[in-house]
């Protein structure tokens, strides 16, 4: 059994959302009728302890594991619902397809060409990709036509990926700013989806708005040169996709990279693999932070250790990954651990709590060396 008041008590968790749900389902004593008065009293007992009385107070009950594990499946299911959007600039319900109660009708984008990517790397017609459950890294096997796909564009606006979509790579200025845009939008995208379980961070939104005001102003004028791209090419084909963004704290060498106020300086990483011979590794930033971001670009050329320095970029950093599903198993499942290790060191901060669980003071677990890859892993196996 599962005591959902629980939730009150941690203050990354939108609780409030796991309620309604519990509402919906008229499950552990919770429903409509008495929703009004159980949201109030919850807000009150966010500032303290306690909040266990309501139990008592609301006639409720605790819930089953396997009620548990159905609000979670219907939260995910609400989070895509309530984060569909039209994210292009000129997105309105007179540009865009609506449906018969004048909605935006936003469709199912690929973050990585489906035909032109995810083909390659499929076996029959499955990729795959890494997955985080009950606190352990597995790998899951997904249909190619499902995988990487998030609700970001009307079916009209997402036709402005047409020259990724189905041109070939040429490395052209419009096709890097075209990449970079894709691998912000989808970060961007599943930030917000997953706000709806995870409280975003005030910050998070302003730098989410601040980069789109970027892009968008750079889409309206056709002025692709706002992205700076760094191309590393690998002489092999491997049977990886990536499209992804985030920021770092350190370069290569340890040194802080000493990020705005305003707002968070994003990189986007993109990985083709291009059929027969070759692998082509995107690294970019907006022209505007390259003062930030420049020197570790350079720091990736010339280290000589390009497979260890994106593999460690990926694995501590990226979360729209596919693979080849042999290759997967030949050579990431064996490395699954490692991964733990990473995300553990990259991914979590420590916070420190006053008596009213409000946060105090927090600090990260990230080592200044940690790029340098001391796990010794690699997420390209020849």
């Amino acid at each position: 059994m599962v005591n959902y008041l629980g939730l009150i008590h941690r203050p990354q968790i939108n609780h409030e959302f796991f309620f309604e749900i519990l509402r919906d389902f008229r499950k552990g004593g919770l429903k409509p009728e008495i929703w009004d008065d159980f949201l109030q009293s919850v807000k009150k007992f966010e500032k303290h302890d306690g909040g266990y009385e309501l139990f008592d107070q609301f006639s409720l009950s605790e819930i089953s594991q396997e009620d548990c594990k159905a609000v979670q499946v219907e939260l995910k299911k609400r989070s895509i619902e309530r984060s569909k959007k039209c994210w292009h600039p000129e997105a309105s319900v007179t540009a865009c397809n609506i449906d018969a109660n004048g909605r935006i009708i936003v469709s199912a984008a690929h973050s990585v060409q489906n035909n032109g990517v995810l083909s390659k790397i499929a076996e029959n017609g499955h990729v795959m990709t890494i997955d985080f459950k009950e606190g352990l890294i597995t790998g899951a096997k997904i249909g190619k036509r499902l995988s990487s796909i998030f609700w970001g564009f009307c079916n009209k606006h997402d036709a402005i990926f047409r020259p990724i979509e189905v041109e070939p790579y040429s490395g052209s200025e419009m096709q890097h700013f075209l990449f970079a845009y894709r691998a912000f939008v989808v970060s961007a995208h599943k930030r917000i989806e997953s706000s709806f379980l995870i409280k975003l961070d005030k910050q998070a939104g302003v730098d989410i708005d601040k980069t789109k005001d970027i892009f968008d102003h750079a889409i309206l004028s056709n002025n692709y040169g706002i992205i700076e791209t760094y191309t590393y090419m690998l002489p092999l084909f491997y049977p990886i996709a990536v499209s992804s963004s985030f920021y770092l704290d350190y370069d290569f060498d340890g040194n802080g990279i000493q990020h705005s106020a305003s707002r968070m300086e994003y990189i986007f990483l993109t990985i083709l693999p291009l059929y027969p011979n070759k692998s082509v590794v995107l690294v970019s930033f907006l022209a505007q932070d390259k003062q930030l971001y420049e020197n570790l670009a350079r720091q990736i050329r010339d280290r000589n250790n390009l497979k260890s320095d994106i593999s460690i970029l990926v694995l501590g950093h990226c979360e729209n990954v596919y693979f080849d599903p042999r290759y997967y198993e030949a050579f990431i499942q064996r490395i699954e651990s490692d991964f733990l290790d990473i995300i553990k060191v990259t991914q979590l901060d420590v916070a420190l709590l006053d008596s009213n669980n409000k946060v105090q003071m927090t600090g990260s677990m990230t080592p200044k060396n940690y790029l340098n890859n001391p796990w010794n892993v690699s997420i390209f196996g020849y």
